[in-house]
């Protein structure tokens, strides 16, 4: 019996003892957890504060620059009376709607393009509506005309405060119907000829603590299928107006980069499409002339002229356009994927390629379908001097705005 009562007892006390063992081992990893969920919740904590610091500087960085913009776009205006103006691709378009906007704020304008009767056309239109305009006959591809442009003015009116980039060529067609010619024409027009001008008119533009506007557009961010020979050369452009810009800094001289969404010119006349012409026209015409999409050219204008005598930097003209760049910037995987799909819904390559401008693609059935539905871009096609008044070779057809 004493036996059994002492295997009992040592049992009791080891089950005593295992009993302790797992209560501590228990509270040990009790205490472990808990120690461990409480650095995990003072991590979390910290983290959130972080956050919560960096989502209060960005907010404030935010309202810094929407408030700088605003100031910007609402500051006191600089006086444009007795400014002389020069605006490239003047006789038609945007351009011809630039030098309204720029006479009816009393600057002295000087527009300048390829065909004098155009031009003769579009100064004697400004004339009649009180504007000191003048026409020089200059294709911009040219160094030799651009020098002779720049004597004119300065014959004429002895100085010049702002300079206008906005003469321009578009060519519509899938990369199969086009050539390496297509993308040199774009260049030099678009690129080359802005980049002469300025260059040589950059001297005069400082005794005048003048300005350069260039007129890219939202093509120089977002490369649109069917496009790419005009959305290169607006890249290039572009660059060549930041550039700019920056390197101007000190020198008195400022610059505004321009970049307009869709605009209600007229201009789908004066384009020249390739592959498909009716149908290249079809989706063109659509799209300029929608008014969700697009923008007129007298509030495009008013806009520019606004910028430029407020001293802003850049200014893009639409919303859609303004949405585009902004998630270009944020996701332009998302954007190249969307105008991958946007390419496969265009006009293919047709065996035989055919070349029109958009006046004669307008006459087809197709064309004709089209404009009744885009009725306001038919009719800033009227009103912006985009008639052709004399007959140009395909070759040459550009669109000047």
């Amino acid at each position: 019996m004493a036996r059994i009562h002492h295997r009992t007892r040592g049992r009791g006390k080891r089950a005593k003892r295992a009993l302790k063992t797992s209560v501590a081992l228990t509270g040990a990893r009790w205490a472990w957890n808990r120690r461990r969920r409480g650095a995990e919740r003072s991590k979390q904590v910290s983290a959130v504060r972080r956050g919560a610091r960096l989502l209060t500087w960005g907010a404030a960085g935010a309202v810094l620059g929407v408030g700088a913009a605003m100031m910007s776009e609402h500051g006191h205006p600089r006086r444009l009376r007795g400014k002389v103006v020069l605006i490239t691709g003047g006789s038609r378009g945007l351009g011809l709607q630039l030098a309204r906007e720029f006479g009816a704020q009393g600057a002295l304008v000087v527009v300048c393009g390829r065909g004098r009767e155009s031009l003769d056309h579009a100064v004697s239109e400004l004339t009649e509506r009180g504007v000191d305009a003048h026409g020089v006959v200059c294709d911009v591809t040219d160094p030799e005309q651009i020098a002779a442009l720049l004597e004119e003015v300065d014959d004429r009116y002895g100085r010049l405060d702002v300079l206008v980039n906005s003469a321009g060529i578009m060519r519509v067609g899938p990369w199969e119907a086009l050539t390496e010619e297509h993308f040199v024409q774009a260049m030099d027009v678009i690129f080359w000829g802005p980049l002469r001008l300025s260059r040589q008119a950059l001297g005069r533009l400082r005794e005048r603590q003048g300005t350069i506007v260039n007129i890219t557009s939202i093509g120089a961010y977002l490369s649109v299928p069917h496009l790419t020979p005009y959305s290169c050369a607006k890249h290039a452009q572009a660059g060549l107006s930041e550039g700019l810009a920056a390197e101007t800094a000190g020198t008195g001289v400022s610059v505004t980069t321009v970049a307009p969404g869709l605009m209600r010119t007229g201009s789908h006349r004066g384009v020249v499409f390739n592959g498909a012409p009716e149908r290249e026209y079809a989706w063109f015409a659509l799209l300029a002339g929608l008014p969700l999409l697009s923008v007129n050219a007298e509030r495009a204008a008013h806009r520019i002229v606004g910028a430029v005598a407020r001293g802003r930097s850049f200014l893009v003209l639409t919303p859609v356009a303004r949405a585009g760049m902004a998630v270009h910037g944020l996701a332009p995987g998302l954007i190249q994927e969307s105008m991958r799909l946007m390419g496969r819904l265009l006009p293919n390559t047709p065996e035989s390629p055919e070349e029109r401008s958009g006046s004669e693609a307008a006459r087809g059935p197709l064309g004709r379908a089209v404009g009744v539905v885009a009725t306001l871009n038919e009719r800033a096609y009227e009103q912006l001097n985009q008639v052709p008044h004399t007959r140009q070779s395909r070759r040459a057809a550009r669109s000047e705005g």
